[in-house]
């Protein structure tokens, strides 16, 4: 059994290195490009209000990150199988499908750890208390998580490159950008608080503000907040064991 576990480690590290350290380091640029992205809606919040409400915007840029990179493993997958065909290597080889995912999916960290690393630090500089620094940290590897296996799914499923670029962008609003993860759940008509709590990014998106010290709803609690992240990512985890298409018929 231990074995079995190492040896899982180990290719996810080979999987992770091949497909992210070794593009990286040919492409540096790569990271600079990915690490961008998430600081476009938090300049633009910043400049509107301000400042006033930088802390929603790095919540926001936060999750809006985590969901990228989570579901970006989505579509870089259809590449490699669609174009490269390294999927039927792996396939042929003893690497099993969620040994394949975390690889790919720590891969797309490393693109985007400069963004994240900034993103957290920011928000830890406007934490109340140290004390909040492992909510924070397992807030990020529950939505992070989550994500990837979500990608790893739809991604699955698609025939085409093209086809996953534009299922996994509409995933990406539906989740990021509709739902509280950049404003306070309260600008929202009581009747659509219970909608967005079915959401993990509304949960992610709270701890944060939570963690920064920002009132949050009286009918809402962190213990709420992390299970509903966990089920995601329990659930997306089985979903993407069983119901990906891992081998081609």
């Amino acid at each position: 059994m231990q074995k079995t576990i190492l040896l899982a480690f180990k290719q996810v590290f080979l999987i992770a290195y091949l497909t992210g350290f070794l593009w990286l380091r040919r492409n540096p640029m790569s990271m600079v490009f990915t690490a961008i992205s998430p600081f476009s809606l938090l300049f633009v919040l910043f400049v509107i209000s301000n400042g006033h409400y930088i802390q929603f915007a790095i919540a926001g840029s936060l999750v809006m990150a985590l969901v990228g990179y989570g579901l970006a493993l989505g579509q870089d997958i259809s590449f490699y199988k669609t174009e490269y065909k390294i999927q039927d290597v792996f396939v042929a080889s003893p690497v099993s499908p969620l040994t394949y995912m975390t690889g790919l999916a720590l891969s797309e960290l490393l693109f985007g750890l400069p963004a994240l690393i900034v993103l957290t630090a920011l928000a830890t500089s406007f934490g109340t208390s140290l004390i909040n620094l492992p909510l924070l940290l397992s807030n990020i590897v529950l939505i992070w998580g989550a994500m990837s296996a979500m990608g790893f799914f739809l991604s699955s499923h698609m025939l085409h490159m093209r086809n996953a670029t534009q299922v996994i962008s509409f995933v990406n609003v539906i989740l990021a950008v509709i739902p509280p993860v950049y404003y306070s759940i309260e600008r929202l008509p009581l009747a659509l608080h219970y909608l967005a709590y079915l959401l993990p990014t509304t949960h992610a998106s709270i701890i944060l503000q939570y963690t920064m010290g920002l009132p949050t709803p009286k009918e809402w609690s962190v213990g709420l907040g992390i299970t509903v992240q966990l089920a995601y990512l329990v659930g997306l985890v089985l979903l993407a064991k069983t119901k990906a298409i891992w081998r081609e018929r």
